[in-house]
């Protein structure tokens, strides 16, 4: 009997959900026995052993899911294995092996974001930067809902490997800023960006956009109070630290609370210099 084509369905489904990560999931165990025993009546169908092989990976039973998905190849077509073997091989270290699978999926799986995403991971491990930079842009282009860590991620390799990097990563910063709405993390290292490139202003502005989602923090006011400082705003940088110190001395003390309060410190003292400075000799 074969294995028909909702049960097909359900299980490349299943598959599709999978995380790129690979990581166990505590019913893996038993969907491979349930697998075992389809096998055992349909054997060399190709959706099951693409199935049982991308369990075995997640576990990290490598030459189990090796063996599992050359023989869906074997009997199935190539092309619809050649994903989840570009997968196993990514988790295996084998980055350059990988990226030949993922390509030869994407040739005829062109929309499909997470094979673009998977490459662009392989790519970066494999040294292949700029494969892994187009890769990700097609990801974050074509993605409904891509996660603000992969904006991060392609921002920050923009940075280390190319001259122009920091106007290139903020583009793409701004574009998930565009797509997800104000989102703290990618803000924050385009404020970050924004600092490097010596735009102070700029700096502040994409800041201050985050008060409503972040000022309620010490935290934010006491990064506010540095900025404010790095742009020469001292009246507006003190008034950050007493509101800053307000804000810290109802919270119970934690390690990262103390540090805030070093760097108020130290905030404090340059506010103090700076004034010292300003004073007109008797």
């Amino acid at each position: 009997m074969k294995v028909s084509h909702w049960l097909q369905s359900i299980l490349f489904m299943i598959l599709s959900i999978f995380s790129i990560e690979g990581y166990s999931h505590a019913g893996d165990q038993r969907s491979i026995e349930e697998l075992n025993a389809l096998l055992a009546e349909n054997p060399g169908e190709p959706s099951l052993l693409v199935a049982r092989g991308s369990l075995h990976a997640r576990s990290g039973h490598w030459q189990k899911a090796e063996q599992d998905l050359k023989l869906a190849e074997t009997f199935g077509d190539k092309y619809d294995v050649a994903f989840e073997m570009g997968r196993l091989y990514y988790y295996m270290g084998d980055f350059q092996t990988a990226l030949g699978y993922l390509d030869k999926y994407i040739s005829v799986n062109s929309k499909y974001p997470e094979a673009f995403l998977l490459r662009a991971r392989a790519a970066s491990e494999a040294k292949r930067f700029d494969i892994a930079i187009a890769s990700y842009k097609v990801y974050l282009d074509t993605s409904p809902q891509p996660h603000p860590g992969e904006y991060l991620t392609a921002a920050k390799l923009l940075v280390e490997i190319r001259p122009d990097g920091i106007n290139s990563a903020l583009a793409i910063l701004d574009e998930g800023i565009k797509k997800l709405g104000l989102n703290p993390q990618l803000q924050r290292y385009a404020m970050e960006l924004e600092l490097r490139r010596g735009e102070g202003e700029d700096a502040l502005e994409r800041w201050y956009s985050l008060e409503d989602q972040l000022g309620h923090s010490p935290e934010w006011t006491v990064t506010l109070g540095d900025l404010l400082i790095q742009a020469s705003k001292f009246d507006k940088a003190r008034l950050a630290t007493i509101k800053a110190k307000a804000q810290l001395v109802s919270l119970r003390p934690t390690p990262a609370r103390k540090t805030l309060h070093e760097v108020l410190a130290r905030l404090e003292i340059q506010i103090d210099e700076y004034w010292n400075r300003r004073k007109v000799p008797e």
